[in-house]
């Protein structure tokens, strides 16, 4: 036991000031209601005099109070930390995106040459003829029988349940007669006539489920062959409509497949006709279906069928970009002005590479021709009249034979096209200018 110590010192009617070892208190109110305030918290104690029930209840304390607070701040500030954290893995993420893309659009841009078709060009298979057209047969569908949704025992069941009612009625009231009935011989007697009631009634309705039976039959089969018929009516009119659209297509495929053929023939005769109009036809397709990073806009002339002059609209340093991407230590996506230099050659190796591309197409698609004349034009106001014209600021003339010489994945496009004695005229800040003394 330690040492205690408790005075009560009375202040006013109803208010007392306690003094204690480990404090003091206030406490206000008498018999029956008491409110106690101390540094622990307040208490509040309501009884009735005389009975010994109370009810008590204590309120938080200042430090209570001040611990909670603490605790909702900690929470908030975990919740701002984890927000920051989350916005910050979404711009690292932002920004690896955003690198990566640009990586992948100078890499397009700059290896044009590379990324080529470098499969060979099938000829003969394009020239072959496949023969007379073939129509594809029209072959209907089956018409599907409905089934029959009744039977001649789920039909007797149903008239049977809808005339048996009585009978079944009767038959339990009899069993409850012979289980109330204390006597045996009025219960074997009841039991008796009410076997013969039970063979009687039987007789009865399976008399009229027969009698009706026949009756139910033919309505339901005249039900069901009115839906057959409606059915198969449906069907035809089907088949109608599937055969008219079937002939159409054919027509069509047939008319696709003249025209093939017809463009088959005049290739096949091309070369012996002298003809170089069909390989035109061919090379626009083909090199309108190139898979290129910029817009390409072309024209062919063919001087014969061993030579062909290529007209394309050279684009314009735009599509090289002013700045250049990295990432940091920490993540952060960084851009800086590309440099003079590395943005003209980046547009040079665009222009160039596009050339020689091309070049490369015509010699794989079209086997005859020996000779390509390039010409990269630009169109530009001409100061002595203000009206915009196209001047050809890349040219370069080459043959099959030279070009097939080169290694196309391991050249550098500019350098190549230099030691080609093809012609680029653009200044260093990437401005086209008109060649001079070209032929």
């Amino acid at each position: 036991m330690g040492f205690r110590f408790r005075k009560s010192v009375k202040i006013a009617p109803g208010v007392k000031l306690n003094l204690s070892k480990s404090g003091g208190s206030l406490s206000l109110g008498g018999r029956g209601a008491t409110v106690n305030i101390s540094s622990r918290g307040v208490r509040s104690t309501y009884s009735i005099p005389g009975t010994g029930i109370s009810y008590v209840t204590q309120t938080s304390s200042g430090k209570s109070t001040s611990s909670s607070y603490s605790s909702n701040r900690s929470a908030y500030k975990e919740l701002l930390r984890q927000q920051k954290e989350e916005e910050k893995q979404k711009l690292l993420q932002e920004a690896e995106e955003g690198y990566n893309l640009f990586i992948k659009k100078i890499d397009s841009l700059a290896n044009i040459l590379k990324n080529r078709e470098k499969k060979a060009f099938d000829w003969d298979d394009l020239i072959r003829s496949r023969g007379k057209f073939k129509n594809k047969t029209y072959r209907s569908s089956i018409f599907l029988e409905p089934k029959k949704m009744f039977s001649k025992e789920s039909l007797y069941k149903e008239i049977w349940d809808k005339n048996s009612k009585f009978y079944i009625a009767y038959s339990l009231i009899v069993l409850g007669i012979i289980f109330l009935t204390q006597s045996f011989w009025a219960s074997f007697l009841i039991f008796f006539l009410a076997a013969i009631s039970y063979a009687f009634e039987r007789n009865r309705v399976n008399k009229l489920c027969n009698e009706r039976l026949q009756f139910r039959l033919q309505e339901e089969n005249n039900k069901f062959k009115g839906f057959r018929q409606r059915a198969y009516e449906d069907y035809l009119t089907k088949i109608e409509l599937e055969r008219i659209k079937h002939e159409k297509s054919e027509q069509e495929r047939k008319k696709i497949w003249d025209e093939e053929e017809q463009y088959r023939k005049r290739l096949r005769n091309a070369l012996d006709l002298r003809d170089p109009e069909p390989l035109a036809e061919l090379l626009e397709v083909e090199l309108s279906n190139e898979d290129l990073p910029i817009p390409l806009v072309f024209d062919i002339e063919f001087m014969n069928v061993n030579s062909v002059s290529i007209f394309m609209e050279l684009p314009e340093i735009d599509v090289a970009p002013v700045e250049r991407k990295s990432l940091t230590k920490t993540g952060k996506l960084s851009s800086r002005k590309m440099s003079q230099k590395d943005r003209f050659k980046l547009y040079s190796d665009i222009c160039t590479g596009l050339t020689l591309r091309l070049v490369y197409e015509t010699f794989r698609v079209l086997h005859s021709v020996n000779t390509v004349d390039f010409y990269g034009l630009t169109e530009q106001v001409n100061p002595a009249n203000g009206h915009p014209e196209n001047m050809t600021s890349l040219y370069i003339s080459i043959s099959r034979k030279y070009f097939e010489q080169l290694n196309l994945d391991s050249l550098d496009p500019t350098s190549a096209f230099t030691s080609l004695n093809g012609e680029f005229a653009c200044s260093k800040k990437g401005q086209l200018l008109p060649l001079k003394n070209l032929k």
